[in-house]
């Protein structure tokens, strides 16, 4: 009985370790499975709070005997938010040209949508070739935008190219990866993310808020913003509770030492058995 009494021991310390940090963290502690955070979203005009300094991309192609190479320009992001993709050959340079241009940049929109509303910044993606003149691309060639929304997940997003004065929307899919959807084409020019709905209302930046809160200190105005309700953390928690937690496991442990001798104690003094 006493060999079966150390697990249970080690099984009892084992609980009182999760009751205590159960009461250390009374808040769900978080989760860890995997899930990497998208970076944030980064604006031509952020709005209040939100990141600014949206960046384009350039590129230089060399033809090689008449042909355009692999195509894949991105936006400079860790997470790119702006991207084209052409297989070799799938864009139609003119005879002459010798080389193809690529250029993204993040622009300001010329129209509304008059269903639902832009998400993120609209990108213009211009293919000219040396000597200027804008390209194009048949439908078997696949070539490929691919948007990102700037507050993923999101299940209904359909990219739309803004042609004629009106954004015209495209067949679109997810790639299932950090809110990104794509779109194959067969021109260029302004594109931009569709959602459905209106667009949100942009909350007050927090460096905004620090702002009015310092003033109205400096004006000796009385209405000063609450501060939210704090949580609990270990150093708010009862005076006897970590020296108690100590004083079991020690207990506990000395426990199952005592225990453990006895155990070894029983098997040194037992006489081994003789072979008849």
């Amino acid at each position: 009985m006493a060999g079966r009494a150390a697990p249970r021991i080690v099984l009892g310390i084992g609980l009182v370790v999760i009751v205590g940090a159960r009461l250390a963290t009374p808040a769900a502690p978080p989760l860890y499975d995997g899930v990497v955070p998208t970076e944030p979203y980064v604006w031509l005009d952020p709005p209040p709070g939100e990141r600014g300094g949206a960046q384009g991309a350039t590129a230089e192609i060399a033809l090689r005997n008449g042909r355009s190479a692999l195509i894949a320009v991105t936006t400079p992001e860790p997470e790119p938010q702006a991207q084209i993709f052409a297989q070799p050959g799938g864009l139609v340079p003119s005879s002459s040209a010798t080389a193809i241009s690529v250029a993204i940049k993040p622009v300001r929109p010329e129209g509304l949508p008059t269903e639902g509303h832009i998400d993120g910044n609209v990108y213009r993606i211009t293919v000219t070739d040396d000597a200027g003149k804008p390209l194009t691309a048949p439908v078997s060639a696949g070539v490929s935008v691919v948007l990102r929304v700037s507050r993923p997940p999101v299940a209904d997003a359909t990219i739309a190219r803004f042609a004629d004065g009106a954004w015209q929307r495209l067949k679109t899919s997810s790639t299932g990866f950090g809110g990104t959807f794509i779109s194959v084409v067969t021109a260029f020019g302004d594109f931009a993310v569709i959602l459905p709905g209106s667009a949100p209302s942009a909350s007050v930046a927090p460096a905004e808020s620090a702002a009015s809160t310092a003033s109205a200190m400096a004006s000796g105005s009385p209405s000063i913003p609450a501060s939210p309700p704090s949580t609990r953390d270990a150093a708010a928690l009862p005076g006897w509770l970590l020296p108690g937690l100590g004083l079991i496991v020690a207990g506990a442990g000395a426990g199952a030492w005592v225990v453990r001798r006895r155990r070894n104690a029983r098997y040194r003094g037992a006489r081994p058995m003789r072979r008849r």
